[in-house]
């Protein structure tokens, strides 16, 4: 028996031998197994996000010559907010500017110079406060010459129902068209109107028919920074508002020889006038009152014929209100107060008494009407404000944005 136990002992713990038990968890059989102790792996932390690069630009581009000086320069930063903008000439002179309220961008608050060079300093800071600088210039174009605008009426002025709006300029304009972009009417209440050439220096606005009584009218001619053609580029811009007042109209047909005067369509007074003879008739058509002097004095070399030559004269007149740039006046002239209302006798002026031609001087004035038909041939339409000379598809026809 005792042979028999070591034999099945050593069974055993050759079993669990070759099983990979420890002899002493053999030799207590009862006992459970450990189990296996798990070891957590090491991961390294990502690093933190870095912020995007700050990007600065600016509009136009640094670099850029010949650039307009209306302009408007940007700086812009992406990615980031501004610090400082710093934009100088060469001699110093800083263009102010403003930074919006979130940083991302600064506009310059005035226009630049003609034929100047702009240092352009910029630093901007990204979210962890990194600072980035971009430097570089731009240049603005340099003109070969400027041309500056008058325009009529001025500012705050008063004028009649039949005043055209002027705009002349002290140099030939070869690109209409660009100029006209920069040309703008707004009247209350709105009228429709049109721009038409009448050289390459002389620009009028006319609306279709006569502006209503007592329209207010604004004028912007923003030509400042334009190039206009060859070189040559606009030196300032003008806004001018002036108003209308009561709708005045003088009308004479040629075979009655009566000027009536009418107020909002109403008839006030009557003249007795003479015209133009035959050998220097009154044009006929539509006139716009330029200008008034109390005291004129009439030279016939203002048409071409001297003094001493045959039909020259100098004549002092009063209450002279001047129809057109050729010569025709509404005035007085006691000389030929018995042909008044009779017969034509005059250079071509609306000849009428003095007490009548101050009631004119003193109740009509810049851009009231006189309308006179039946008399000599058509008046032109470059002669002075002969603007309604024109039918209004011709006059439209003269608009450079019309082709």
């Amino acid at each position: 028996m005792t042979g028999s136990r070591s034999t099945r002992s050593v069974a055993v713990l050759s079993a669990l031998l070759v099983l990979g038990l420890p002899a002493c968890q053999a030799a207590h059989g009862d006992e459970p197994a450990a189990a296996p102790v798990a070891v957590p792996a090491v991961t390294a932390a990502p690093p933190a996000p870095q912020p995007d690069p700050v990007v600065i630009s600016t509009d136009p581009p640094l670099g850029s010559v010949d650039v307009a000086p209306v302009t408007p320069l940007f700086v812009g930063a992406g990615n980031g907010t501004l610090a400082t903008v710093d934009v100088r000439a060469a001699d110093g002179t800083v263009v102010l500017g403003t930074i919006a309220a979130d940083g991302t961008s600064w506009v310059a608050d005035q226009d630049l110079a003609y034929g100047t060079t702009y240092a352009v300093v910029a630093e901007a800071r990204d979210g962890a406060g990194t600072t980035t600088r971009r430097t570089g210039e731009i240049r603005t174009v340099t003109p070969r010459t400027l041309t500056l605008p008058t325009v009529f009426p001025s500012d705050a002025a008063t004028v009649g129902v039949g005043q055209p709006v002027s705009v002349t300029f002290d140099e030939d304009v070869t690109d209409r068209a660009a100029v006209e972009r920069q040309l703008r009417v707004t009247s209350t209440p709105p009228v429709t109107g049109s721009w038409s050439w009448l050289s390459d220096r002389t620009v009028h606005y006319r609306p279709q028919e006569y502006w209503p009584a007592h329209t207010h009218v604004v004028v912007d001619v923003d030509v400042r920074g334009v190039h206009v053609g060859d070189g040559v580029h606009g030196q300032q811009s003008e806004h001018v508002e002036f108003d209308v007042g009561a709708k005045k109209v003088a009308t004479v047909d040629a075979t009655e020889l009566v000027l009536r005067l009418y107020v909002d369509d109403r008839l006030v007074r009557e003249m007795p006038t003479s015209l133009g003879k035959s050998s220097s008739p009154t044009p006929t058509g539509t006139y716009v009152v330029m200008q008034q002097s109390r005291e004129y004095t009439m030279r016939s070399a203002s048409y071409g014929v001297p003094l001493d030559a045959p039909g020259g004269y100098e004549t002092p007149v009063e209450y002279a209100s001047r129809l057109s740039n050729s010569g025709i006046f509404v005035h007085g002239a006691p000389w030929s107060v018995r042909d008044q209302g009779r017969r034509n006798v005059s250079h071509g002026c609306l000849n009428v008494s003095v007490a009548d031609a101050g009631w004119f001087y003193e109740n009509f004035g810049r851009g009231d009407v006189v309308e006179i038909a039946n008399a000599g041939p058509a008046m032109e339409v470059w002669d002075g404000f002969g603007d309604w000379n024109a039918g209004w598809a011709d006059w439209q026809a003269g608009s450079a944005l019309a082709r």
